[in-house]
């Protein structure tokens, strides 16, 4: 029993997990990821938003224990005895469409060997279905919404006091985020996602988040993102407070951190932070990236996030076809990347930065053409073997439940399969005008731009240091294991 604002309550046992999913796949990548993927070669991502529940709910009193099975590589037997131990009386588990049937079956488990325990199901999956899973499993809990932080620790204080609570919870869209508790990044194992990470140069690293989701909402915004139906409306946190927090990391000894916000804040927002980075000194001890929309910022812009020690920056492509960006709601202008990232390049010479700029694009859309995507596939190829940007990405287009995209399959009749389990970006699910061999060697082809002699020869000689020849050595074998993923 403990004393709080006057009222004795009986605290809880809670444990935040990722049960292990075992498969000939690879690892799951299922954490803080708009698109589950298995990976041959082993990615973890940080978990911001549960770590977050975890942090709200300890600071609350309640007893709380981090087991995510994936990045601890355990047998889904190890991690049941670590459950068990723990005596829970409430299981909180994040979930995505490729995976859900994995998590219904997990919950069937354990509903038999651990009679007591509740089971909470959160994710973009449930929210956009959120009485699917009653009728799949023995889940006593759903949180529909992004903000499952805050509405777990309003579902668990019900619960401890014995009221009635539905079995559906709706999170809520907005909150002021300046008001939640740093993350206890001891509690939620940092460590463990810490070096895996593909987006990391200097180790150890870690993500945050300055806001939640995307400020792009024109229209609805994106109408293959996953993310606007966890947030319908976007929310941030202040510059000083993102800040505050980054001091923090550089206590623990964090040295990058990758905002992880839909698309981080621009405008006065973006400048206040860049120049608090600088006035605290905080440029000369950690690195930072973010996700970007291109067509938003200016060379004044770009100046300012060099000084104030930015390096990775993600852009999503998606398209060079302007039928495609149209389709996709994206309200960018493929054409205009380009000279973008030569204002990049010239600010990395005049201030000798490091800006690295990383071009994600996708194929497989029902109304494109064999040519159609081998254009987006060479346009992201020419814009890296040119020098302007320093890594790409490609995968294959995946309608998930609750996006646009998803109800446009549904009402043209363009979906392969309905059966979540191949919803995994190893194979087209939406029907196309191209065979499936022929994608998959499309996307492929995208990271042979990596194993050419001259981009070779390139990257050794741009070696400054030795986290250069980490990466480097890191990135080799992240390349070469996207061949495999895409095989």
């Amino acid at each position: 029993m403990t004393l709080r604002s006057g009222l004795y309550t009986t605290l809880m046992k809670i444990v935040i997990g990722y049960p292990p999913l075992e498969s000939k796949k690879g690892t799951a990548l299922l954490s803080q990821n708009r698109q589950f993927q298995w990976f041959s070669s082993p990615t973890y991502i940080y978990p911001v938003i549960p770590a977050s529940t975890a942090t709200l709910l300890a600071k609350n009193g309640h007893q709380v224990l981090w087991l995510d099975g994936i990045a601890e590589n355990w047998t889904y037997q190890q991690w049941l005895k670590q459950l068990k131990d723990f005596k829970p009386d409430l299981l909180f588990m994040e979930s995505k469409t490729p995976v859900i049937k994995a998590h219904w079956k997990i919950i069937k488990d354990l509903k038999r060997k651990v009679p007591n325990l509740k089971c909470v199901l959160v994710g973009d999956h449930v929210t956009a279905l959120p009485k699917e899973s009653f009728k799949h499993s023995p889940v006593d809990f759903v949180i529909s919404g992004g903000n499952y932080d805050l509405a777990l620790l309003d579902l668990v204080t019900k619960l401890k006091n014995k009221k009635k609570v539905t079995p559906i919870t709706y999170a809520p869209s907005n909150y002021n985020l300046t008001k939640l508790p740093f993350i206890d990044r001891k509690l939620t194992k940092w460590h463990l996602y810490a070096s895996k990470n593909g987006n990391f140069k200097y180790f150890p690293g870690t993500y945050t988040m300055a806001g939640r989701d995307c400020w792009w909402r024109q229209n609805g915004g994106c109408t293959f993102c996953s993310w606007t139906t966890l947030y319908p409306q976007f929310s941030s946190r202040t510059p000083t407070n993102l800040l505050d927090e980054i001091g923090q990391l550089i206590k623990i000894g964090v040295k990058e951190v990758f905002d992880d916000t839909g698309t981080f804040p621009i405008g006065d927002w973006l400048t206040k932070f860049c120049q608090g980075m600088v006035k605290l000194g905080y440029h000369k001890q950690i690195t930072f990236g973010c996700n970007m929309r291109y067509g938003v910022l200016t060379k004044k812009d770009y100046t300012l996030m060099a000084k104030a020690n930015f390096r990775f920056i993600l852009y999503g492509l998606e398209s060079v076809n302007p039928k495609t960006i149209k389709r996709l709601n994206k309200g960018t202008k493929p054409s205009k990347i380009k000279a973008e990232l030569e204002v990049i390049k010239q600010v990395n010479q005049e201030l000798k930065g490091h800006l690295e700029p990383h071009v994600t694009c996708m194929i497989g859309y029902p109304w494109e053409s064999y040519q159609d995507a081998q254009n987006t596939v060479n346009y992201t190829k020419s814009l890296f073997k040119k020098g302007l940007i320093d890594s790409l990405q490609a995968t294959i287009c995946i309608p998930y439940p609750g996006t646009k995209l998803y109800s446009q399959c549904q009402k043209n009749h363009w979906l392969k399969t309905t059966n979540y389990n191949h919803y995994d970006m190893r194979q087209p699910i939406m029907k196309t005008k191209i065979k499936n061999q022929d994608l998959l060697k499309l996307t492929r082809n995208i990271y042979t731009s990596c194993l050419t002699p001259k981009f070779i020869l390139k990257k050794l000689f741009s070696i400054r240091n030795f986290n250069d020849l980490k990466w480097f050595y890191n990135a080799s074998f992240k390349v070469l294991a996207h061949l495999l993923d895409f095989s």
